[in-house]
């Protein structure tokens, strides 16, 4: 667990992201970093996710892959690791959207190799 946290960790830096949290499909929490409340936030996230996956499964576009949502105090990504394990990136600055929409995904690709997350 300690080397998902790092990984993590690293990418909150290297993207200048503000938070972020891994959840398996169910709504478990299985990290997080800089978010309160991460529990509550891990199971309102996986309800977003199913309800997408769901959208797009009943419109025939395919498989969720990646989840952009702009606020007016920033941005969120999530990006599917495996199965149903997702990571969500929270930012306030979207003037970086691009760099943080692919960053997310290269993690998430990295992620993917871990045993705990497969």
């Amino acid at each position: 667990m300690t080397e998902i946290t790092s990984t993590l960790n690293d990418f909150l830096v290297t993207t200048k992201s503000s938070a972020a949290l891994i959840i398996n499909g169910k709504g478990k929490l299985i990290t997080s970093l800089h978010i309160d409340y991460a529990d509550s936030v891990a199971a309102m996230s996986a309800a977003i996710l199913s309800m997408s996956e769901k959208f797009l499964i009943d419109l025939d576009k395919g498989a969720l892959k990646q989840l952009f949502l702009k606020t007016s105090e920033g941005v969120v990504i999530g990006n599917k690791i495996s199965g149903t394990n997702f990571i969500l990136a929270f930012s306030k600055d979207g003037s970086n959207l691009g760099l943080l929409m692919r960053s997310t995904d290269e993690i998430a690709t990295e992620l993917s190799k871990n045993s705990l997350l497969k």
